[in-house]
């Protein structure tokens, strides 16, 4: 690969690591300070310390900025090897704490809006990471839709973006694009919920 090549490459894994940090949550952004310490950095020892806490938990606007900036410092003095292994390194962090909310069955009516068509269908099966979709309408690999459902009575609608990742006859399998700590909890609670009922079900018919 030749030093444009690189340079391109190079640009076009900060572009896309800058653009997932300023999505990340307060949570996410300090998770992802470990990945940087076997790293050999200039003034890592101080880009790395922990910020503080307010009493809520949560960041300050402020905190978060100078957070995000120091991540930007970090990255950029990444070579191009070790930018790779960082981004390898950010994947399986990114979905580490999804995997431990297994897929459930369910079957729970969404609205979804995708090319500016609304949509009724029903979720099959469903996870903190993704689900999957019952659906005869036409869809395509990667295409971008947004998802609207009802978890509970005691909370608002959910609203979430998703990608096609997997086509099947009869429907789709759908990645989250992003997910919030909050939507995060509300996403656990309800595969908890359906678990219970799963569970009590299976108890009944024995």
């Amino acid at each position: 690969m030749n030093d444009l090549n690189r340079q391109a490459e190079r640009k076009k894994i900060l572009a896309r690591l800058s653009i997932a940090i300023y999505k990340m949550t307060d949570e996410q952004l300090i998770a992802l300070l470990p990945l940087f310490e076997d790293l050999e950095l200039k003034d890592k020892e101080k880009l790395l310390e922990m910020p503080y806490f307010k009493p809520d938990g949560i960041v300050g606007a402020g905190d978060r900025q100078l957070l995000i900036a120091r991540f930007f410092l970090l990255i950029n003095q990444l070579s191009e090897a070790d930018l790779l292994r960082f981004i390898n390194r950010y994947e399986e962090k990114r979905f580490a704490m999804l995997r431990k909310f297994p897929r459930v069955p369910c079957n729970i009516i969404l609205d979804l809006a995708a090319n500016g068509r609304a949509i009724n269908c029903f979720a099959m099966d469903i996870s903190a990471g993704g689900m999957f979709v019952e659906s005869r309408e036409p869809f395509t690999m990667g295409q971008l839709i947004s998802i609207c459902f009802s978890v509970a009575d005691a909370h608002p609608a959910l609203k979430l973006s998703g990608r096609v990742i997997r086509q099947e006859h009869g429907g789709v399998g759908v990645k989250y694009e992003a997910i919030t700590s909050y939507q995060l909890e509300i996403m656990k609670d309800l595969i908890n919920r359906l678990h219970r009922q799963i569970s009590s079900q299976l108890r009944a018919e024995q």
